[in-house]
């Protein structure tokens, strides 16, 4: 009799639980720290406060950062093609020089200091998801990062070792470079191209699509083949509800606080 009632308060627990966070398997990742373009996300996307109040929330599964090089091979934490519209300075990081960026700021309401990749406090990712967006497109002298050195600058800060470190990779071509040394996670925003490469490659990790171009069906069949996936750009209660029930890994979210709520609801 004690054994079935035990049983039976156990079994309510366990439905409670999950009635009230059916979501609860789903990985919510703050894009570019707390969210990109976003009024209500404080400080600018990239920024290390930004990075820091992200991960300090409670039900926070990570971060997604966006970085790219300078001419002398050093990391900095940035999305934009080129420096004019966000920040003091003007150009594109490939070609400025590492002196240079480190007088730049942000034009932000906390004039935040532009970062690099170095500065982060890499313990608080003991438990964390990080996830860099590899940025290899220079827009100023419309050319292409070289792969190589980009790795070994990654290498260089020891980041093999962290062990819920994903790199973004935007391309096919520079899949090869990083996939035996880190894990890796192809972007692209057509499902039968990222389908193909999972099937070609069994190196690449996963996938990194917009919400809008995969269904909950391709999700479970990129799951069922041990691959992970990650859904980015809903910025609206709603967009997040979408992406959550499609079951994903994660969900990359301009609004960080709000994919949480909803992971609840």
């Amino acid at each position: 009799m004690r054994f079935s009632i035990s049983l039976f308060i156990i079994t309510i627990i366990l439905f409670s639980c999950q009635k009230g966070e059916p979501y609860a398997d789903v990985e919510v990742i703050g894009h570019a720290g707390m969210g990109l373009d976003m009024s209500n996300s404080i400080y600018h996307n990239n920024a290390l406060e930004s990075v820091e109040l992200a991960l300090s929330i409670s039900g926070s599964n990570g971060v997604e950062i966006d970085v790219q090089q300078d001419k002398n091979g050093i990391l900095w934490l940035f999305h934009d093609e080129n420096l004019d519209k966000s920040t003091t300075a003007t150009g594109c990081i490939a070609d400025k020089s590492t002196t240079e960026l480190e007088n730049v700021r942000y034009k932000s309401l906390h004039k935040e200091q532009l970062i690099k990749l170095s500065e982060l406090n890499f313990d608080n990712f003991q438990s964390k998801n990080l996830f860099l967006d590899l940025r290899f497109y220079q827009s100023c002298s419309k050319s292409y990062a070289d792969g190589l050195k980009f790795k070994n600058a990654l290498l260089d800060l020891q980041l093999q070792t962290i062990d819920k470190l994903y790199l973004i990779i935007p391309s096919i071509t520079y899949l090869p470079v990083f996939e035996a040394d880190f894990k890796v996670l192809y972007a692209n925003d057509i499902f039968e191209d990222c389908f193909s490469v999972l099937n070609q490659d069994s190196l690449v990790k996963g996938i990194v699509i917009r919400n809008q171009n995969i269904n909950g069906s391709q999700v479970e069949t990129l799951k069922s083949m041990d691959k992970r996936v990650y859904v980015f750009e809903m910025r609206s209660p709603k967009g997040i509800k979408s992406a959550l029930k499609k079951y994903p890994t994660g969900i990359i979210s301009d609004d960080l606080r709000a994919a949480i709520i909803q992971r609840r609801k």
